[in-house]
């Protein structure tokens, strides 16, 4: 499958909303493909953000969407669980000012609009409640009516609209999803 993320991030995909991570991800592929692939899975470290300031690396799960019905192109794009741990390592629901919810995902333009990005999220709420969380946030650009049927649907609920200045003037929508009865 790595070949498959590959020919996205060269084709200008990211799986990074905020700044584009494709040369970076593509330079590490190509020193050490092993080594990438084990650090989508490994706690701790760093991350750079897109104000190139370094910060610790949340607990996380990153997923890829695959695309069973299409082999031609299987690769459809990627979702992402963050959320922090207490020091006894029980998951909280509080993030850090510069995560803006406990998902994230992108598609990549041609996948778009095929119920891959709803099924990845109903799945990572399955993840969710393992890991012990009892909801998640999750947030959209305010113009992007795609991912505000994607979070609706899947129980999804509008908490507010925001803005965050690290992320720049635009407006923003946050939604709830529980994940216990």
């Amino acid at each position: 499958m790595l070949p498959a993320y590959v020919h996205a991030l060269e084709a200008g995909w990211s799986p990074n909303t905020v700044r584009n991570v494709a040369p970076e991800q593509l330079a590490a592929i190509a020193s050490d493909a092993d080594a990438f692939i084990a650090g989508l899975t490994t706690r701790g470290g760093t991350i750079r953000l897109h104000d190139g300031c370094e910060v610790a690396r949340l607990p996380d799960m990153i997923r890829w969407i695959i695309a069973a019905d299409r082999p031609e192109r299987p690769f459809v794009g990627s979702i992402n669980l963050r959320w922090q741990e207490d020091a006894a390592g029980r998951p909280v629901t509080e993030l850090p000012s510069h995560v803006l919810g406990h998902v994230g995902y992108t598609i990549l333009p041609e996948h778009a609009g095929r119920g891959y990005a709803s099924a990845s999220l109903a799945a990572v709420l399955v993840e969710a409640r393992i890991v012990g969380l009892p909801f998640l946030t999750i947030t959209c650009d305010a113009g992007n009516a795609a991912s505000r049927r994607v979070i609706e649907k899947n129980g999804g609920r509008f908490v507010e609209r925001f803005v965050a200045p690290f992320y720049g003037p635009g407006e923003r929508l946050m939604y709830r999803i529980e994940l216990q009865s």
